[in-house]
């Protein structure tokens, strides 16, 4: 679980930002909405992200997402660019900096990393095996065609061989922890493949890892697999959308035959050709029978929270970190509450991140004043900022929806008059 993260110089992000994701000492739901990781440190599965449109909102969602890309994500090529350097429009010749304490099994791990187009300049990885803080590895640029300079702490157990092969593949322009992703270590290294992993698997992109990828793949998966059929229908049902069945469906038969062979016979590949030559029906209920629908002629809320299911899935049957930008989107704000809700009530120690522009989830219960975050942009210099909101001494009996519709929290647009003629004097 992410415990606190900070940025700077990364898209709207000028100036460093940091960002706590641990709880207050309120206790208002707080063991349904938070993990104590360890004792008496409490962590809030959920945070909330709200702002006017181009606040940046999304970029502290794809800040987190480029940490821990980094972390994972190795480069076989060394005269390759960094991945994800997007710094500030006016800081381009300056570093990115990236920096996270987070929680696994119990351990503290603190991670930094400074990195501009060309190379990572220094990162720092540090662990608490023990109550003690401990070195992970440590490392530093010393020149283009030079090997980094990488130290591995003892406390991870790694010999000296293998210290040498993660040397001797870590290239100046991705992390030390990525270069697990390619190579092959003596099992001395298991502390470094096993953290490797778990980020690789349960820390997801922004929208989850398969964005862009269609809907009827992923249910072609789901339908061979009936424990996680059974979770997608019941879920279905309580969200009221009469479906009591659902299967992938050929369509060829009602495609024009010249389509279908070019398709074939395209560049395109395995996955895109079944996705354009398949549908997904939908088995539907009434009293008067059952029917089906393809999922085309589906509304948008069915199919973006049947599509938000696979991640629903990991979220309660393990432990999980998403992004998500306007997690609401194309659903009924309900349905939205529900979602939010089925992850709550049935996962661990999972987390769920995302912007959204529905104000109405501030007067949730569940919705603590420390999970929801202010995001603003200056006016003078385009740089984006964010507040908690437990951190801005509000009475605690104030509504923050209230509070936050008349503009009192900020983090909204000012629009001024709707007359077009003073938008003109403007």
């Amino acid at each position: 679980m992410i415990h606190s993260f900070y940025v700077e110089n990364f898209l709207s992000i000028r100036d460093r930002q940091e960002i706590s994701f641990a709880t207050t000492s309120d206790k208002t739901v707080r063991d349904f909405v938070a993990v104590e990781v360890k004792p008496n440190v409490y962590i809030n599965k959920l945070g909330v992200f709200y702002g006017a449109n181009a606040s940046g909102k999304s970029n502290v969602l794809f800040a987190m997402e480029a940490l821990f890309y980094l972390l994972y994500a190795p480069q076989y090529d060394k005269s390759n660019e960094v991945a994800k350097y997007l710094p500030f429009a006016l800081c381009k010749n300056k570093p990115t900096t990236l920096g996270v304490v987070f929680f696994r099994n119990g351990i503290r791990y603190d991670y930094e990393v400074s990195y501009c187009n060309t190379h990572i300049i220094s990162e720092k990885l540090e662990f608490y095996p023990t109550r003690t803080r401990a070195e992970f590895y440590t490392r530093e640029f010393i020149g283009i065609d030079k090997q980094p300079k990488i130290k591995i702490g003892g406390k991870t157990k790694v010999l000296s061989k293998t210290r040498n092969d993660i040397i001797t593949n870590t290239f100046n322009n991705h992390t030390v922890l990525s270069t697990i992703g390619k190579t092959s270590l003596n099992d001395d290294a298991y502390l470094f493949v096993d953290l490797y992993n778990w980020i690789k698997t349960n820390v997801h992109n922004v929208d989850g890892d398969s964005k862009g990828k269609s809907m009827i793949t992923e249910i072609n998966k789901v339908c061979k697999d009936g424990t996680k059929k059974d979770f997608y229908l019941s879920l279905l049902r309580k969200a009221d959308f009469n479906i009591t069945n659902f299967s992938v469906v050929d369509r060829t038969d009602n495609l024009p035959s010249d389509f279908v062979k070019e398709i074939i016979s395209s560049g395109l590949s395995d996955e895109d050709k079944f996705s354009i030559l398949n549908d997904v029906a939908f088995t539907n209920h009434s009293q008067n029978g059952d029917f089906d629908i393809e999922s085309r002629f589906q509304s948008d809320g069915t199919r973006r929270f049947t599509e938000l299911l696979k991640y629903l899935y990991d979220l309660v049957s393990e432990n999980h970190i998403y992004f998500f930008d306007e997690l609401g989107n194309r659903m009924h704000y309900d349905l939205m509450v529900y979602y939010i809700a089925l992850m709550l009530h049935n996962s661990d120690q999972s987390q769920l991140f995302f912007s959204t522009h529905n104000i109405l989830l501030l007067e949730e219960d569940f919705i603590r004043r420390d999970m929801v975050y202010l995001v603003d942009k200056d006016k003078e210099n385009a740089t984006s900022s964010y507040t908690r909101v437990s951190d801005m001494g509000l009475h605690k009996n104030l509504s923050l929806y209230n509070a936050y519709k008349i503009g009192k929290l900020g983090a909204k647009p000012e629009l001024g008059s709707p007359y077009i003629d003073d938008v003109n004097e403007c």
